[in-house]
């Protein structure tokens, strides 16, 4: 099982070959012992205000540019947490809430 702090993404690669990574699912899977799963989005324009746009979706927020992909891999561990702590897979709007409310300190 995946540790939450040893999820390491390259956020500006992926966004360089079009990519960007939307959710994390957690659940088991017939295919891999693995039980958490990066969700994979194709972006095929606007790829800089990809995550600032998705994380003003979910928090109403307005990020500073030097804190998104920090903010973003925070999320995605938060969800990891959570889902554990559940048991079950949550949705990464309300660990994005959820981080923001209970976590998340403006710098």
């Amino acid at each position: 099982m995946m540790n939450p702090e040893d999820l390491q993404i390259n956020f500006e690669n992926l966004l360089k070959l079009g990519y960007a990574v939307v959710d994390v699912r957690y659940k088991d899977y017939d295919v891999l012992s693995d039980s958490q799963k990066l969700v994979i989005a194709r972006v095929d324009s606007d790829r800089d205000e990809f995550y600032p746009a998705m994380l003003k979706q979910y928090t109403s927020v307005d990020f500073k540019s030097n804190e998104i992909y920090e903010v973003w891999t925070d999320v995605l561990r938060h969800k990891i947490k959570m889902s554990n702590v559940l048991n079950r897979d949550i949705s990464i709007k309300v660990a994005a809430l959820d981080f923001i409310e209970t976590i998340y300190q403006a710098k």
